[in-house]
C-alpha cells in the first residue's frame, strides 16, 4: 500500500494491434510508460533510442519527448503518472516476462486501480532491475554536480570530466552505462524542467526564468524549449494555467 501511495495513474491505454501510432511524437507533464504486448516499435527518448519489443519498457521522464514507430503491426500499453520514485528512463527488459504477460492479463478488466496497480508493479520491476545493474561512484559525483549546478551557464561536459579526473568521452560512456543518456542531455532536461516549473508557477520574464535556469538569455531559452517540447515558452505557459 506504502508504493501505491507513491504513484498516481493519470491515463491509460491498453491498445489493439495496430499499424501504426496516432502521433510520431508527443511531451508529457507527468512520466509516460510505454510498451509492446505484441509486435515491435523504434523509439527515442533523449539520447536513448533502439527497437522495442515483447519484454521491454520504455519510460519518458516529465518534460521528455517521446518519439516512437511502429515497425510491424504493435498492440501496446501506454500510461501517464506521477510518482515520487524514480524510473529509469529509455528502454529496459523486463527479466520476469511471466509477471508481465500476468500484468496484461489483469488489465483486461480496465479498472482503475487495477491498472494503477500494474503501473506500481512495473515500475518497481524496472528499479530492481537497475538496482540489479552496477553502480558507479563516478557518475553519482557528475549527477550530484548537475543538480547543484545547473543554473551557471558555464557548466560542460569538458568542465565537469575534468573536476572528476577523466575525459569527456569516458564520462559519458559511464554515465550511459547507468542512466541511460549523456551528461549534456541530463543536464538540458533538467534545466528544461526547471524553466517549465517557473512558466507554470510564476509570473517571470524570460529572460529572469533563463538567468536561473542556466541560459544566457531569453531567446536562446526560447530555441531550446520550443526545439525539445514542441511549444514555444508562452504558449507552455498558457496551456498549463488552463
Amino acid at each position: 500500500m506504502y508504493f501505491l501511495a507513491m504513484l498516481e495513474l493519470d491515463g491509460y491505454l491498453l491498445a489493439p494491434p495496430r499499424p501504426q501510432f496516432a502521433l510520431p511524437f508527443d511531451t508529457y507533464d507527468t512520466w509516460c510508460l510505454l510498451l509492446p504486448a505484441a509486435g515491435s516499435f523504434d523509439y527515442q527518448v533523449g539520447d536513448a533510442h533502439g527497437t522495442a519489443k515483447f519484454g521491454d519498457v520504455v519510460i519518458c521522464p516529465p518534460g521528455g519527448i517521446l518519439h516512437r514507430r511502429m515497425r510491424t503491426r504493435t498492440s501496446f500499453f501506454h500510461a501517464r503518472f506521477t510518482t515520487e520514485l524514480e524510473p529509469p528512463s529509455g528502454r529496459t527488459r523486463v527479466r520476469d516476462l511471466d509477471r508481465l504477460r500476468g500484468n496484461l492479463k489483469l488489465l483486461e478488466d480496465a479498472a482503475t486501480a487495477i491498472a494503477t496497480h500494474v503501473v506500481t508493479d512495473l515500475v518497481l520491476m524496472l528499479m530492481l532491475n537497475r538496482a540489479g545493474s552496477p553502480r558507479d561512484p563516478l557518475v553519482h559525483s557528475a549527477l550530484t554536480y548537475l543538480n547543484e549546478h545547473y543554473a551557471e551557464p558555464e557548466v560542460s561536459l569538458t568542465e565537469l570530466a575534468a573536476a572528476l579526473g577523466i575525459s569527456p568521452s569516458q564520462l559519458s560512456r559511464r554515465f550511459r552505462a547507468v542512466r541511460g543518456t549523456t551528461p549534456v542531455a541530463y543536464l538540458r532536461d533538467l534545466r528544461l524542467q526547471k524553466a517549465r516549473e517557473l512558466l507554470a508557477e510564476t509570473d517571470q520574464t524570460l529572460q529572469v526564468i533563463a538567468e536561473h535556469t542556466g541560459y544566457r538569455s531569453g531567446f536562446y531559452l526560447s530555441r531550446v524549449f520550443s526545439a525539445q517540447t514542441g511549444q514555444s515558452p508562452s504558449e507552455y505557459r498558457r496551456t498549463s494555467r488552463v
